[in-house]
């Protein structure tokens, strides 16, 4: 059998296993593995996971109604829309509801936004049509021409040099496969897409080997040419209609519609609960998402709240610094508005004891199994980083083991995500977590466990409480350092 028809046939078992269908015995939100608080920790038992879900549900539902608003296809709190403007004035309200002080939005204007008004992409071969339902552009990609490209079609296997080098891609639009199950990224498969633009195609799909037939945002993956991701159950059919299509090759029809939005506006969101001295804790969380975004980034909102909730109902003779709380924006789009002005306003974290990143804090533990994406009532390890002094990284280590927060077994190098711009002006810390349905429709508020979230919001609680204890000078990171742990 040629080797690109046995990936197929063992692609398409993967597609259409199933998982053993046994009567559940138990109802999987009620229980998640939870850690017990031991008589030591009872105060931080009024963080609460399911209380703290809500607000995990009420992000997505702004995304939801965006969607249902005219905009089924691109669609979640997509900075400079109306979901956008949504989301600022509801977290906007929670700061204020909680007591918090100082409670503003900060306004940047936004460079123009790339805004995809429709696409359509079908495949046809021997008489037969296939509409790709689950064809996403990349973010940024290039529109067709208002007809539309109709192009011949290929398939690229899992496009490694040898099989990209034994077709003729110029002019076509290319398929391939890429079990880089965790990237969305120009990265994906030894950067796929330039190799494959470089040889000459027209048009790229990425078929993402995520078990199902999940529609997922790409960021920009650095070609000029319309390029797209695509489901595993679309991909499979459009790579069997190409490679079945005999004499007459299967053709592809596409149209995508961009327009480059100008004028539009978001918003750094504020609040501030004061301590007794002018010392700060700095805690931030990007608003933005695509789709309904409920681990990227709504556990990460839900957590900055839940750490407002808590140390507001402590009086401020007892918190020893300052608290300030910063829902970001422009994380999604590249111009990371919020963060460009952290970094270019240094001496705001001049006496700063420590700077939390609240991002992707608690996703479920999904497993691959026989072909099919199983959930699991654990809670998914998180890659973490911490930067500042050895006394700071021994209070996260003992935090997240003594609230059962699950971690890779080495810290990153430096930190991911948000606070990559600037994460060198305070000491700092972060988990994040992306797992198989990052940047996905499949992304929903049923894979966020209340327990996953309990624990990081307790274990931040600790860690800043922890810090309290300490001097500025106990806490920062040793001089010749630039980052965390292991740099």
């Amino acid at each position: 059998m040629p080797r690109r028809i046995l990936l197929l046939a063992i692609f398409a078992g993967a597609v259409h296993a199933q998982a053993p269908q046994t009567k559940p015995l138990y109802v999987l939100e009620d229980s998640y593995i939870n850690w017990r608080l031991l008589p030591s920790e009872q105060s931080y038992a009024s963080i609460d996971g399911k209380h703290l879900k809500q607000y995990v549900v009420d992000q997505a539902n702004i995304s939801l109604h965006y969607r249902d608003n005219g905009h089924p296809q691109f669609w979640g709190r997509i900075s400079g829309t109306e979901a956008d403007a949504d989301n600022a004035r509801w977290l906007e309200e929670k700061f204020r509801s909680i007591g918090l002080s100082e409670v503003h939005q900060q306004s940047f204007d936004l460079p123009e936004q790339w805004m995809p008004q429709s696409w359509t992409v079908s495949a046809s071969a021997g008489g037969t049509t296939l509409d790709l339902q689950t064809a996403q552009p990349t973010y940024r990609t290039q529109a067709t021409p208002a007809e539309g490209l109709e192009l011949e079609a290929v398939d690229a296997g899992l496009a490694t040099d040898a099989e990209l080098d034994a077709r003729d891609l110029k002019g076509k639009a290319v398929f391939f496969y890429t079990t880089d199950y965790f990237s969305r990224h120009a990265t994906i498969s030894n950067r796929a897409w330039k190799r494959i633009a470089d040889r000459g195609a027209a048009a790229i799909f990425s078929i993402l080997a995520v078990p199902g037939n999940i529609r997922t945002q790409f960021y920009p993956v650095g070609v000029s040419i319309p390029t797209f991701s695509l489901g595993l159950q679309d991909g499979v059919a459009a790579r069997a209609m190409i490679d079945h299509a005999g004499a007459t090759p299967a053709r592809v029809k596409i149209r995508l519609a961009v327009n480059m939005v100008p004028n539009l506006k978001t918003s750094t969101v504020w609040g501030t609960l004061p301590g007794a001295t002018d010392e700060t804790v700095v805690i931030v969380a990007h608003r933005d998402a695509w789709f309904q975004g409920a681990n990227d980034n709504g556990t990460g909102v839900a957590t900055m709240i839940g750490l407002a909730e808590y140390f507001a109902k402590i009086p401020q003779s007892q918190r020893r610094r300052t608290i300030i709380f910063a829902g970001t924006s422009g994380h999604h789009d590249g111009s990371a508005l919020s963060g460009k002005w952290f970094a270019e306003h240094k001496e705001f974290f001049s006496k700063t004891a420590l700077l939390i990143n609240c991002e992707h804090t608690a996703d479920e533990e999904l497993v691959l199994s026989n072909g099919v994406i199983r959930k699991t009532n654990g809670t998914s390890p998180q890659t973490w980083y911490v930067g500042g002094s050895h006394k700071l990284e021994q209070i996260v280590v003992n935090a997240f083991q003594e609230f059962g927060v699950a971690t890779y077994a080495e810290p990153e190098r430096a930190a991911a995500g948000e606070m990559g711009r600037y994460q060198n002006l305070a000491p700092s810390m972060q988990v994040i977590d992306t797992g198989y349905y990052w940047h996905s429709d499949f992304e929903t508020p049923e894979i966020i466990p209340p327990t996953a979230l309990a624990a990081i919001t307790r274990a931040y609680a600790k860690i800043i409480t922890d810090v309290n204890a300490l001097n500025l000078e106990d806490v920062q990171r040793p001089p010749t350092s630039s980052g965390g742990a292991n740099n």
